[in-house]
């Protein structure tokens, strides 16, 4: 078939237009799933509170560094490291996650047992202070944590329950949550300054007043 003039000037807009559509899916989502270009994506990870992570569909998504929320059954999370006590005298749950070895925790600081030894009695004077438990350190994968042994009562993650919930990914160097015995959650993902444990603390415990 051969086109005249017009023909062809509409079939050259309709394949722009295509062209056009099929550029503006860039790979690159928000946390809620919409296609955004990929300068807000690093943007975001750059200057704000977010990771970037596999979507599942070739491309990446943002997610939240900083989660908070309600928990429909906080009791299991107590249940499942033995705290139960704790729940039922309403003392909060903190929870110190390892995803496994990567390059940010088996390096510097991250590879210092006198180091980790001051962290844990901070947090344990922390704990007391603000009416928690004594830090629950669980692991998804052990590699890395043989340097350890004796030092933190590090335990496997009780059938995946805190990485199903809260750590989805292997974020880099490690991640805490904080929970109340009445749901509410705050927690940071990936590396964080220990003091951002006793900040979540401060928040909840105010939050019930």
């Amino acid at each position: 078939m051969v086109l005249n003039g017009k023909q062809f000037i509409c079939l050259i807009g309709i394949f722009l237009v295509a062209l056009s559509s099929s550029l503006a899916q860039t790979g690159y989502k928000d946390e809620l799933g919409r296609e955004i270009s990929r300068e807000y994506f690093e943007k975001q990870i750059l200057e704000q509170a977010y990771f970037g992570i596999p979507d599942g569909e070739e491309g990446k998504m943002l997610v939240y560094r900083m989660p908070v929320g309600l928990l429909d059954d906080p009791e299991i999370f107590f249940e499942k490291t033995g705290n139960k006590g704790a729940f039922q005298e309403g003392k909060m749950l903190v929870v110190i996650y390892y995803p496994g070895k990567d390059e940010c925790n088996s390096t510097g600081l991250g590879n210092n047992r006198r180091f980790f030894r001051k962290e844990h009695e901070t947090l344990l004077k922390w704990a007391e202070k603000h009416g928690a438990v004594d830090p629950v350190y669980l692991y998804s994968d052990p590699g890395g944590l043989e340097k350890y042994k004796g030092l933190l009562p590090w335990q496997e993650d009780p059938e995946g329950i805190f990485a199903k919930h809260f750590f989805k990914y292997p974020y880099p160097c490690g991640s805490f949550v904080v929970i109340h015995p009445n749901g509410t959650f705050r927690g940071v993902l990936g590396e964080y300054p220990l003091s951002q444990i006793e900040v979540a603390m401060k928040k909840i415990r105010k939050s019930q007043q």
